[in-house]
């Protein structure tokens, strides 16, 4: 009985611990041979055309492997086919497997084999054998070995749910790595080539890098391709607006909270600090973060720890932090806005993303993947662009820079319908507007936050595309009660 409750435990830590397919089905022969207590076992899995192959064997030569599988096409087939034990103490005396010159000549005597059944499906079977007695096999070995058979098919069921999914993680993670690499990002200009290699350049560092430039300049596109270049690339990647959530709500996510913590907080919950644990978290919009939280921030940074909302307890991290933001983040810091010592933790490397309007050699290849993958992805005849619609698309400043690009593209795919080419292009007009003091007036209004929200917000720009000073629209927006909500 010792020795039955000693085996299940043992198949027991095998299910609950070693997933490694191989190094379980060692574990199971092992367990099987020191549990019913014979010389020789081999344990065979069915391969998708439903052969049986010995996967692994103890005390059998490599030859004699070949013997045991010659066995297998009259008991161990049997066995895997009929979903029943085969159970013979003296097999001397069967003059069927006597006919086997393999049993004559290693002189078996005794053999026990069980099927190894899941959800009522066979995968494969347990052999044992003795040469030095007959008999060897009690009833209890038999219920013991199909009770231990019936454990190892879950444990490696799961072992092969596990390796499935790892190999489908490691597809997917070497297809994610291919398609954020730098050498997919679409550019003829000599900036983003600079910019390419500078950025492959920090990958493979462990430096912080705060990427700067205007909304839709592709920030996260770089954030990605320096995680997937980088040492980490094997870990998680996870990115978080930084302007979109309220800061209570941003705090939890990126350092989590404990039970209770706030309304509606029902257990303790992982941020995203501790998700990425190994890998890179990307900050996007960081000079929108509200001061306290930036104290929290600089302290992860600083020390490595992190402390989740209504928690006492710190824990260590070992995040890459990669940020971004459309801002000139020097004026924030010197309007108080924004931590300076934040920042140089921030900024161990700084990559600028020119907007597109000062590298259009990019234009036209950019163009013309935007136009192939939308067809692809909608299953459209591939188009291509008439000389005329590429001197428009050459000729726009693009205030939304790639994005807008993309956007534009899409709907000049729409509008060519099942023409082959594509001759019109619809470019957004923004009017400058008048530099009158005096002008308040409903349109002014809905003119700046047309372009306000084409921009992101980015008053910068929205000024540069307005003909206004930045201070003049700053002004007006509130002399207007323009105010992004």
């Amino acid at each position: 009985m010792e020795k039955t409750f000693h085996s299940i435990i043992e198949i027991s830590k095998a299910i609950n611990s070693v997933l490694d397919i191989d190094q379980l089905l060692e574990t199971i022969m092992d367990a099987a041979i020191q549990s019913v207590g014979v010389e020789r076992g081999i344990l065979f899995l069915k391969l998708p055309d439903g052969t049986l192959q010995p996967r692994a064997a103890r005390n059998v030569e490599k030859e004699t492997v070949v013997n045991a599988e010659e066995i297998s096409r009259s008991i161990i087939a049997e066995v895997a086919s009929s979903g029943h034990y085969f159970l013979s103490s003296n097999i001397q005396d069967d003059p069927n497997i006597m006919q086997r010159p393999s049993v004559r000549e290693f002189k078996i005597l005794s053999v026990l084999c069980v099927p190894l059944v899941n959800k009522d499906s066979t995968i494969g079977t347990i052999y044992l054998d003795s040469r030095k007695a007959t008999k060897v096999f009690t009833e209890r070995d038999v219920e013991f070995l199909q009770t231990f058979a019936n454990l190892a098919a879950i444990a490696i069921s799961n072992a092969h749910v596990f390796e499935a999914a790892k190999n489908e993680a490691r597809y997917w993670k070497g297809e994610a790595s291919q398609r954020h690499g730098l050498e997919n990002i679409i550019h003829c200009s000599e900036a983003i080539g600079m910019l390419c290699q500078r950025t492959r350049s920090v990958a493979h560092t462990m430096l912080s890098v705060l990427i700067t430039g205007e909304s839709g300049t592709g920030k996260e596109l770089f954030a990605r391709a320096i995680h997937y270049h980088s040492p980490r690339h094997d870990g998680r990647f996870m990115p978080i607006n930084c302007s979109a959530l309220p800061e209570y709500i941003l705090e939890s996510e990126l350092f989590g909270a404990k039970k209770g913590a706030y309304t509606g907080s029902i257990a303790d919950t992982k941020g995203l600090f501790e998700e990425a644990n190994g890998g890179t978290i990307f900050l996007d919009e960081i000079a929108d973060m509200q001061p306290t939280l930036q104290a929290k921030l600089l302290r992860v940074l600083q020390e490595g720890e992190i402390r989740r909302v209504g928690d006492t307890h710190y824990r260590y991290t070992d995040v890459r932090v990669i940020s971004a933001t459309n801002k000139n983040i020097l004026e924030e810091i010197r309007d108080g806005r924004f931590r300076e010592d934040l920042y140089y933790r921030l900024c161990g490397m700084e990559l600028y993303i020119p907007p597109l309007r000062e590298r259009r050699d990019d234009v036209v290849p950019l163009a013309h993947y935007f136009v192939q993958r939308f067809c692809d992805e909608n299953n459209l005849t591939r188009k291509s662009f008439t000389p005329a619609a590429l001197t428009a698309l050459q000729g726009y400043s693009f205030p939304g820079n790639v994005r807008e690009l993309q956007n534009i593209v899409r709907k000049a795919v729409l509008l060519s319908n099942t023409q082959d080419r594509i001759e019109e292009i619809e470019l957004p007009k923004i009017l400058p507007l008048r530099d009158d003091p005096e002008d308040f007036s409903e349109a002014t209004k809905q003119h700046i936050v047309k372009v306000l929200e084409k921009v992101e917000w980015n008053q910068t720009r929205a000024a540069e595309l307005l003909g206004l000073n930045r201070t003049t629209l700053q002004a007006k927006m509130k002399k207007l009660n323009i105010s992004r909500m």
